[in-house]
């Protein structure tokens, strides 16, 4: 399942801007942490988790720091590296991190108890969102979990220069210090499109007003 649109370029530039040593510190928050999705992952007998487009492995970390038996990977080699030198850090170096796109995981079918993906979808263009959410659905096993997260969208999301996709993706310009940047905010109208004909599990806010939504295969 290849992605319209190469997204490695941008996340890339992005990770490479980042200060490594201020990443490994921030972690600090996310070993051991708790959130709703873990305890309901406990409750539910989840063991093997992936962590799609996992960033600096902030999410990969609260779940191996949790005690789960978690994989994950990023399209950009640059988070890949940060996330294995995170999760060293804090005792989790065998944690296996790979780079992949989540329009092409790479994943054998029925892998994993539940697969996350955090502020994701909204970086992808419509056609790659259903693409993506395919192929996590390929890698969980029956009666597994799917967990989407969509960040609240904020003013400034609309004010900085973009050209808008077919769809309703943005893309920033080069006006913009987010140029090359896709962002599709998701309303409920966009929920119910992306995960028609699919189970709804859960879906909530948390403290910070992103929305949640836990599918089931």
């Amino acid at each position: 399942m290849k992605a319209d649109i190469d997204y490695s370029e941008y996340w890339e530039r992005c990770w490479n801007e980042e200060d490594a040593e201020a990443l490994e510190k921030w972690l600090e928050d996310w070993n051991h942490a708790g959130s709703e999705e873990i305890e309901y992952f406990k409750a539910q007998g989840v063991r093997t988790i992936c962590d799609a487009a996992c960033g600096f492995g902030a999410h990969t970390l609260a779940f191996a720091s949790n005690g789960f038996d978690v994989a994950a990977f990023d399209v950009s080699p640059k988070a890949v590296e940060l996330t294995r030198a995170g999760l060293a850090r804090y005792g989790y170096g065998d944690v296996s991190v790979q780079v992949a796109s989540i329009t092409d995981i790479g994943y054998d079918d029925e892998t994993f108890d539940a697969a996350t993906a955090y502020a994701v979808f909204d970086h992808l263009t419509e056609d790659d969102a259903k693409r993506a959410l395919a192929e996590m659905l390929r890698i969980v096993k029956p009666g597994g979990f799917i967990l989407l997260s969509f960040d609240a969208p904020e003013e400034d999301d609309f004010l900085c220069p973009h050209e808008l996709l077919a769809g309703g993706s943005m893309v920033y310009g080069a006006e913009s210090e987010r140029e090359g940047l896709i962002f599709r905010p998701f309303d409920d109208a966009k929920v119910v499109a992306l995960t028609a004909g699919h189970t709804v599990a859960r879906q909530w806010r948390n403290r910070k007003g992103d929305l949640l939504v836990l599918l089931q295969k």
